[in-house]
């Protein structure tokens, strides 16, 4: 997608997309991807530009999760939704059976994650009981089972644009922020992810409450999560600014700003959560 004449913004979503989940499939099966040429009958580089996003062939893509993955039935179905998307819509929603695996694999691939929030901390950056403590019951009707792990890889540059609430949004209590905050704080220090705090007097910069922009094989994929997701993919890096996270940027405190009040935000939980401990217990 980074030669020749772009795809409509949503196909080359879906492109993306789906080829991310194709590869994972085909490691999944054992297969190489000659494997997959063989029994597509193309060229080894025709299945590479496919798990790329670079071209999309509905005809391959189908035969591939239909005939030759063993595709559950209901995912197939979700998939089939992405692919009946028209050359004219903007974006693409992924609401069906695994949405959620198929997000994660997207991040899983991506060289570099940027995210603003307002909501929540994205689910790379949780610790479990923070995650825990979003759904108390354990299990979320509006998702597939999360078989596939939304987690930092190696060499992945990863960049948090935070609004200031959630420093004092109590999800779980004192023991859970303060801890989330300390996990945050640590992967800053080793170089893992670069937070900058955003007041929250600045608004939603992005235009949204939670956006997250994904570099996937030299493109900016979008994603807006709520109870699924919608993706929107952007022209090639290269060929364009972002303005929608340059606005973040200008709208963030500096670096060295933002770890002060991560820490001061830590020990003020820290502070509640030993004034619960010594609270006396009434029997």
């Amino acid at each position: 997608m980074t030669t020749g004449d772009p795809l409509p913004t949503a196909d080359r979503a879906v492109a993306l997309v789906l080829g991310a989940y194709l590869r994972h499939l085909r490691i999944l099966r054992g297969w190489h991807q000659k494997d997959a040429a063989l029994a597509l009958g193309c060229s080894i580089s025709t299945v590479s530009r496919l798990e790329q996003g670079a071209v999309f062939m509905h005809r391959h893509a189908r035969a591939l999760f239909h005939r030759h993955y063993d595709v559950p039935k209901d995912c197939a179905r979700a998939v089939d939704q992405l692919l009946s998307v028209t050359n004219l819509s903007t974006q693409a929603g992924d609401i069906g059976p695994g949405w959620h695996d198929r997000l994660a694999l997207c991040e899983q691939q991506a060289t570099a994650i940027a995210t603003y929030t307002a909501t929540v901390i994205p689910a790379p950056l949780r610790i479990s009981t923070y995650k825990r403590a979003l759904v108390p019951s354990g299990v979320s009707p509006y998702s597939a089972p999360h078989r596939i792990p939304r987690q930092l890889t190696d060499r992945q540059v990863y960049t948090l644009f935070l609004d200031s609430s959630l420093l004092e949004r109590p999800v779980g209590g004192a023991r859970v922020m303060a801890g989330q905050l300390d996990h945050l704080l640590r992967l800053s220090w080793k170089g893992r992810v670069a937070i900058r705090v955003v007041p929250t007097a600045a608004g939603a910069p992005v235009g949204d409450a939670y956006l997250s922009r994904l570099t996937l094989h030299g493109n900016w994929l979008y994603v807006r999560e709520s109870l699924g997701v919608v993706y929107t993919a952007g022209v090639p890096v290269f060929a364009s600014r972002d303005r929608l996270f340059e606005a973040a940027a200008v709208a963030a405190l500096p670096v060295d700003q933002s770890h002060r009040l991560l820490v001061q935000a830590r020990e003020r939980w820290r502070a509640q959560e030993q004034w619960h401990d010594m609270l006396p217990i009434v029997p």
